[in-house]
């Protein structure tokens, strides 16, 4: 089938308009795992970079990322079927780009759930093995999550929304705990210094800014719950505004926390000493030794968090591709029940309405 001729979609089915802006919010939020940024994300821009002022390009990436929006969300008003990507760029360019477009996004999103399945396993491991002394290897840690994910996300979407919401409440709950006790225990006060333009390009400004960049990773997935929220001409253009301003304030309000307790003058240094500890060794400073155990138990949960959206994805991609008759045509049918993109082999629907 040539991809530039015209396709009628295996099947009629939508799902139900079951979410509103909060939980498109959650999904998308979820997917840019906003404690695994705050350990992992913030402690190698500032060590790899020497730049100060990370907390000023977190800024001024959400002001890039939210005229980028205008657009989308222009965009999501007039189209509001799922595909997101697919559906615009085929919309604007053609087939052949929408498709090409289409297959970055799901070779990307696969990529990302690959690598925080393995930073889950690796991290779930060892966090077992140093409070219990049991040795569970990484893979069998892996498939467990992706058991648990895929359960999800068989289900109907407000159930994983349900589940993503939970999760990210701990996660902002954990780091606003980490952010309060940074600029209580401030050793050398507050200082504006972070958030200076001169601070902001004082070093590796190119590998900064792919840093910070790498930290929004999934904001524009709401389009792809298009046919699933319950007003999609104005719902996807709000969770898209709320999600980039929220993770623009959080990261670098945690950025500006994390240089204020170090101190302005060795902020970078020991962020290039201890990496991803650095956040849990401020924190056994402030709040607590305590409060780093939880921050560490929700490092985990904010990974599953994020499987669980790219997860999400990755199904609705599948599924538009698959309606289309891009992708084999049974993989864009729905769940009689749940509603979800379900099914995983390439069958054949019994009948048009399935």
């Amino acid at each position: 089938m040539a991809l530039d001729s015209p396709v009628t979609p295996v099947s009629t089915t939508v799902p139900e308009r079951r979410i509103g802006v909060a939980g498109i919010v959650f999904v998308v939020v979820a997917a840019s795992a906003p404690l695994t940024v705050a350990a992992g994300g913030v402690p190698q821009s500032l060590g790899i970079t020497g730049i100060l002022g990370i907390p000023l390009l977190y800024l001024l990436t959400a002001v890039v990322l939210a005229l980028f929006s205008a657009g989308y969300a222009a965009m999501s008003r007039h189209i509001t079927g799922a595909g997101a990507f697919y559906a615009y760029t085929a919309h604007g360019l053609g087939r052949v780009p929408g498709v090409g477009a289409a297959f970055v996004a799901l070779l990307s999103y696969n990529a990302m759930q690959i690598g925080i399945a393995g930073l889950f396993g690796a991290t779930t491991s060892e966090f077992i093995d140093a409070r219990t002394g049991v040795e569970i290897p990484w893979w069998v840690l892996v498939l467990a999550c992706a058991a648990v994910v895929g359960a999800l996300g068989y289900r109907r979407v407000d159930v994983g929304v349900r589940v993503l919401a939970v999760l990210l409440i701990l996660e902002f709950g954990t780091v606003l705990v980490f952010d309060i006790g940074q600029f209580a225990h401030a050793p050398e006060g507050v200082s504006t210094a972070p958030l200076t333009w001169g601070a902001a390009t004082d070093g590796s400004l190119g590998v900064a800014l792919c840093c910070v960049f790498a930290a929004y990773m999934g904001f524009e997935s709401a389009a792809l719950y298009s046919e699933e929220c319950r007003d999609p001409r104005r719902t996807v253009a709000r969770a898209t505004y709320i999600a980039v301003g929220l993770i623009g304030v959080f990261y670098a309000a945690t950025a500006w926390a994390m240089v204020t307790c170090a101190g302005t003058g060795r902020a970078n240094r020991i962020a290039a000493e201890q990496g991803p500890g650095m956040m849990f060794s401020l924190g056994d400073a402030s709040p607590g030794a305590v409060f780093s155990d939880f921050a560490q138990f929700f490092l985990i949960t904010s990974l599953l968090a994020a499987l669980l959206s790219f997860h999400n994805a990755v199904a609705r991609y599948v599924r538009s591709l698959g309606r289309e008759g891009v992708l084999p045509r049974g993989l864009g049918v729905l769940h009689r029940r749940h509603s979800s993109p379900h099914r995983v082999r390439c069958c054949r629907p019994r009948s048009p309405s399935s």
